[in-house]
Formats: C-alpha cells, structure tokens, sequence
C-alpha cells in the first residue's frame, strides 16, 4: 500500500476503513506527557528544543518528537483569558476563573482541588454567581491563523483539544466537590439539574467561540467527562439518563451541528455501560479505553462497538508502560492492534498522559512497535499467537 499522509491516514481510519498503518497520537490534554517523563525523554533522545508546556504540566511535543515517534496529530488549544490571570499563592495554591482554590503539596507533581467555590450552593445562588466569561476575545486570539497554518502548510490531522472540563466533571471537580454533588444526585435533583443545565449553556458559549475559529479546519473536536471509576461507573446509568445525559446531549449535538469534525469523547474508567448511550448521542471516538478497568477489554469492545466507534488509546500506563520492560511494551502494543486495529478505527496511544516513573526507553518502544506491528493488514493470529 502507498504510504499515506498524516492526515490520510487518520481520516481513513475515522472512517472504518484500513489506512497503511495504525495512526498514532501524543501531545492532547489527554495524550500528551508530563513535564518529569519528558525531560528524561528530551535527555535521553537528545532532544534540544524548548520545552513548551500548557496548563502548567503537560508538554506540547516539538516537532523532532513528533518526527522521531511518527506522530500523526497536531493540536489547537483555547488560549487563557485576557480578564483573568492566575497568581500562585506562597502555600503553592491559586484560585482559577471558576473560583475554585488547587494547591499542589511538596510530595505531589500536581494539582488538586481543596475548595469549591459552590460548595453550599443552592438553585438560586447560580444565577448570581461570577461565571467565567466565555466571550473573552483572549481565549481565541491568533486560533484562527494557527489552524490554517497546519491545515494548508501541513499534512497532520488536527485536532481542536478540550477547552474546559466537561459538565459532569465541572461540577465535580470545580464547582461543587464530588462528594457533595453525588448527594445533589440523590437528595437534591432539582440543584444538580439546574447546575448541569447552566454548564450546558455556558460550554456551548465556549464552544461557539472555539468553532467560528477553528471549525472548519480540524478534523477532530475533543470533549472530556470522566464516568467511570476502576471498577465501574461513578454513578448508576439511571440516574446518568436522567440528569447529566441530557445536558451532554445538548452541548454535543451544538458541537456536531457546528462543524464537520468527528466528536472525540475522553472518559476516563469502566465506562462500558455507557457506550450505547454516548453513541446515541453522536460520539465518534472513545478515549482512553483504560484497559485496566472493569468491563474495558479491549477485543469484547472492538466486537461490540466498533462499527459505531473508533477508539483510540489502549495502551496501559498504569502498570505496563511504567514497570514492564521493554519487551513487555511491544507485547501490549501487539495485543491492543491486535484486538481493535482491524477494519480501521484505531488510534494508538498510551491510556492518558505518560506519568512519572515511565523510562524513555518504554516510551520509544510504545511507537517503534506501533509502527512495526501496526502496518495494514492486521494479522491479529500472529500478533498474540
């Protein structure tokens, strides 16, 4: 088969039909790597560039990465705000626009929300509350130049990244506290519905913005929601039909009315009861397909769904990427292609972003043996025989 463009061969995918090699991925909100793994990558690669980082940790890879791992994707990403401009406090917290305090401890390489802004909310208190403002000019300033740059001077697929935090998980994450708000699911249905209603709104004026920019030059829309745990859902499919369901499907059917672009949904878990749901509601792309967690094996799903879904992820990061050896790396590659590559509709990527503890070496493995096992046809007999 003649060798396929970035972009060909991604789109082929999309479509379920078999392009010459798996696609591959690395540098979305959801896919990229963090700033401790990749400096011993840079190190150990030679690689001499800048480290460009966005939201704090996560490293958008230069083009010699994505060259040497033969990456198939490029990003645009909102900008931050003009009107708002976060100040790291001497305890190493900060407030962001949603009013939510994070603060990241010494033993710790991240983030975490420690005060919720909406904690003791009730209906009434939405209305009134200082929102984010989803108009702010600064959030896509240049957007539009830098998706026309990569869609006419470039052959990679791009892809517009996640701009917020999606309904389920702003509320959980930074609004409410999820403890509080898995008892608003029970004991205060009429708060939880006014707050997934507002999100909605408020995400779909986020997303206005972000597609009159860019929304006819990328190929992929990327939204985020975690509804999975380990081992099964956060919340039951009831009570998700009832409630948060039906502002996703506002906000997705805005999205898919407003572009060209396939819907690629980031959730993270056992989500396995879910899917029918999200394919009805027009998701194209499932990621991260955490193989770790319950209901999740990759060749069940593949059987079941992949007439309707392309997924894309798979690769453990939870116990093969940052403790097997390299041997072991090639070995989940080859199954994961194995089991969802054939007929197309497979991306390749590591189940979110590559952590600390992941040697480089474990990492080149991920893509050297993508490119050397993923190449069309699939012989899944002899991948994992």
């Amino acid at each position: 088969m003649t060798e396929m463009t970035p972009r060909e061969r991604l789109l082929t995918s999309l479509r379920h039909e078999e392009p010459d090699r798996v696609p591959l991925d690395l540098g979305g909100l959801a896919t990229t790597i963090e700033t401790v793994p990749y400096n011993e990558l840079k190190k150990y690669l030679g690689i001499t560039s800048e480290t460009k980082l966005f939201l704090r940790d996560h490293v958008d890879p230069p083009q010699e990465v994505i060259e040497r791992f033969g990456i198939d994707t490029r990003y645009v990403r909102l900008k931050p705000p003009r009107n708002f401009k976060v100040q790291i406090e001497p305890d190493n917290s900060y407030v962001d626009e949603w009013g939510t305090r994070w603060k990241k401890p010494e033993s710790s390489f991240y983030y975490d929300p420690v005060d919720w802004p909406l904690k003791d909310a009730t209906v009434g208190d939405l209305e009134r509350y200082n929102w984010p403002d989803p108009h702010d000019r600064g959030r896509t300033e240049g957007l539009r130049e830098e998706a026309q740059r990569l869609r006419e001077n470039t052959d990679y697929a791009i892809i517009a990244d996640t701009p917020v935090l999606g309904i389920f998980e702003s509320a959980t994450v930074c609004l409410r506290g999820i403890e509080r708000l898995m008892m608003d699911l029970i004991l205060d249905k009429p708060f939880a519905k006014a707050l997934f209603d507002k999100l909605a709104d408020l995400h779909i004026e986020f997303f206005r913005h972000y597609l009159e920019a860019v929304g006819d030059c990328i190929d992929v829309v990327m939204v985020s929601d975690d509804l999975g745990g380990e081992n099964g859902p956060l919340i039951s499919p009831e009570l998700y039909r009832e409630l948060i369901k039906p502002a996703q499907k506002k906000l997705w059917q805005f999205i898919k009315s407003n572009t060209e672009a396939y819907l690629f949904l980031h959730s993270c878990g056992s989500i396995y009861r879910f899917i029918p749901d999200l394919v009805e509601m027009g998701v194209d792309i499932l990621n991260p397909i955490q193989v770790t967690a319950k209901d999740m094996d990759t060749k069940r799903l593949k059987e079941e769904f992949g007439d309707k879904l392309t997924f894309w992820g798979g690769i453990d990061t939870q116990r093969v990427l940052p403790f097997g050896s390299p041997g072991d790396v090639e070995e989940e590659v080859k199954k994961r292609i194995a089991d969802m590559a054939p007929g197309g509709a497979y991306v390749l990527t590591a189940v979110h972003n590559i952590q600390a503890g992941v040697p480089p070496e474990n990492i080149c493995m991920m893509y050297d043996a993508a490119r050397i096992w993923g190449t069309y046809p699939i012989d899944s007999g002899k991948l994992v025989g």
